[in-house]
C-alpha cells in the first residue's frame, strides 16, 4: 500500500471533519428552519465521507489520524460563510479526483471507488453551497435595504 495514499486519505478525512463542523455551525446561523435543515443534511454527508476514509483506512492498516480542531472559523456574513464553503468543497472535489487517480495507480480499486463516490458529493454540495450563498446574499442585501438609516 502507498504510504502517500494513506496519507492523503488521513488528510481527506480531517478535512471533511472540519467541513462537517462548518457545516453545523453554519446550520446554528441559518436564516430559517429549511436552511438549518439543508445544512444538517450536509454536515451529515460529510460525516459520511469521513466514515468511508476512515472505513478505507481501516482496511489498509492506516497510521494514526490528525487530530481536527475543536472549532472552525467563518466569517460573520453568513453568505460569505457559505460563498467561502463552498470552495473548499470544490477544492475537496478536485483532491478526491487526484486521490483515486494515486489509488488506481496504488492497486487499491476500493480506495478509488470511495474518493470517486467523495468527489461526486462534493461537487454536488459545492453547487448547493453557491446557490445557497447567492440566495441568502440576495436576501441580505434586501434586509439591508430596507433597514432604516442610522
Amino acid at each position: 500500500m502507498s504510504i502517500r495514499l494513506t496519507a492523503t486519505l488521513a488528510a481527506a478525512w480531517e478535512a471533511e471533519m472540519l467541513s462537517a463542523l462548518a457545516m453545523e455551525r453554519l446550520a446554528e446561523r441559518a436564516p430559517d428552519a429549511r436552511t438549518r435543515s439543508r445544512l444538517g443534511s450536509l454536515a451529515a454527508g460529510c460525516q459520511a465521507h469521513a466514515s468511508r476514509l476512515l472505513a478505507r483506512m481501516a482496511a489498509i492498516g492506516g497510521g494514526p489520524l490528525p487530530v481536527p480542531p475543536d472549532e472552525v472559523e467563518l466569517p460573520g456574513s453568513f453568505s460569505e460563510a457559505v460563498r467561502e464553503e463552498a470552495v473548499r468543497a470544490r477544492d475537496s472535489s478536485e483532491r478526491y479526483a487526484a486521490m483515486a487517480n494515486l489509488a488506481r495507480k496504488s492497486m487499491d480499486p476500493s480506495a478509488a471507488w470511495v474518493c470517486e463516490l467523495n468527489r461526486a458529493e462534493e461537487l454536488d454540495r459545492a453547487n448547493e453551497l453557491v446557490e445557497l450563498a447567492r440566495r441568502t446574499a440576495q436576501r441580505e442585501a434586501e434586509l439591508e435595504r430596507l433597514a432604516p438609516p442610522g
